[in-house]
């Protein structure tokens, strides 16, 4: 009689332990801001760009582009993207961009 109530005990235990395991489980990191997720920019070919981050944070990368044969400046963003995926956009043609930034989303 007394294993069997060693045994229910046991069981009540590992329920309780299994529910805090599970209810634990659902606890989200917080996000970070951009300017502390670890962020990187890459130049592609002076048309085009690319960021991400490491840490999870929403983020977008924003392109500073000039408009020739009248010079004017015009900004492009990138899709809206977490963490370590990556927003990419591009300037309207070849050699257009002067800037390269990651901005919070």
């Amino acid at each position: 009689m007394l294993s069997a109530k060693r045994l229910a005990v046991g069981a009540v235990v590992a329920t309780a332990a299994a529910g805090a395991v599970l209810a634990g489980g659902g606890v989200a990191q917080a996000d970070v801001p951009v300017w502390q997720a670890n962020c990187h920019v890459y130049n592609i070919f002076n048309t085009g760009g690319m960021a991400n981050c490491e840490l999870p944070t929403w983020h977008q990368v924003k392109l500073t582009c000039v408009a020739w044969p009248v010079p004017f400046t015009y900004w492009k963003y990138g899709p809206i993207q977490y963490g370590q995926n990556q927003s990419w956009a591009s300037c309207d043609s070849l050699n257009a961009l002067v800037g390269i930034e990651v901005i919070q989303a």
